[in-house]
């Protein structure tokens, strides 16, 4: 079921009651967001609506995990509009119960991308990163190369917060239901900072229907208040790190490599739309 951590993930039904159970090996990567996520899903249950945690342990040289089955489907995808909305209007009706983080400990949104964003720099200072050539980059990533890469070097100082962030809103990650109530899934990339990030992730993750993310952006709350350099900021280090991901082939899903090309082209679009106004 959808994820690229490489474990194992289904529904498994025990009598009537049906469960969702996830697991990887306790020496994988994914294993310390496993850990992280059910620390966070026991602190949210009561909070957010969110999947109740009933078990969380190492078995056998497995992190398990298994919850409450989530009830409704995954969004449609492109998004559909009032689908869309909805989620929007939920992130901001969330923020005052997630600011400050209710969950202590927690990397930050800079722990979460440090080491991560430096393709502009070195672009800029080298002519080249990792398979990447500067006369790879489209007309106007050439012009504002400098201006991309003085903001990458400058935003850990800028994209700071105190509010609980999932971090991960790809349309697979959220259940609808029925009756219009949504259900977010997967806390394994819980992280702190401002409160709009989650926002931004939310467009760029998966296909929203629309080139105007900037206009949908502003209909958020949060938006309101979000200081439009940071803004850029965050936008800037995200393509930095898609656009180097996207690069990246070997012992890559297909299916991963064209959700971060996808993402990448949004984001640069969303940055060029913001520089144009």
């Amino acid at each position: 079921i959808g994820g690229y951590s490489g474990g194992v993930a289904g529904l498994l039904t025990v009598s009537a009651d049906v469960y969702f159970v996830k697991a990887v090996p306790l020496n994988s990567p994914p294993a310390a967001d496993y850990m992280a996520e059910a620390r966070v899903a026991k602190i949210l249950a009561s909070k957010v609506p969110t999947p109740r945690l009933l078990f969380d342990g190492s078995v056998e040289g497995w992190v398990l995990l298994v919850f409450d089955a989530a009830k409704g489907q995954t969004p449609d995808e492109p998004w559909q509009r009032d689908q869309l909305l909805a989620v929007m209007k939920m992130l901001d009706e969330l923020s005052p119960t997630l600011t400050p983080s209710p969950v202590r400990d927690l990397p930050t949104v800079a722990d979460r991308m440090r080491g991560r964003c430096s393709t502009w720099s070195q672009l800029l200072a080298t002519g080249s990163c990792g398979l990447m050539s500067v006369g790879e980059l489209s007309e106007w990533e050439r012009e504002h190369l400098p201006r991309l890469a003085r903001l990458e070097r400058s935003w850990e100082s800028m994209v700071h917060g105190e509010t609980l962030l999932h971090f991960d809103l790809r349309h697979d990650n959220l259940k609808i239901d029925e009756d219009g109530q949504i259900c977010l899934l997967d806390w394994g990339r819980a992280c702190i900072g401002p409160d709009w990030v989650d926002v931004v992730c939310l467009l760029l993750e998966s296909d929203v229907g629309s080139t105007d993310l900037e206009s949908l952006f502003r209909q958020s709350a949060l938006a309101t208040d979000a200081d439009p350099l940071t803004v850029d900021a965050f936008l800037t280090i995200l393509a930095s790190y898609w656009r180097h991901a996207a690069t990246l082939t070997h012992d890559v899903p297909a299916e991963l490599k064209r959700r971060r090309e996808f993402s990448s082209k949004s984001t640069l679009d969303w940055i060029q739309q913001r520089w144009r106004n």
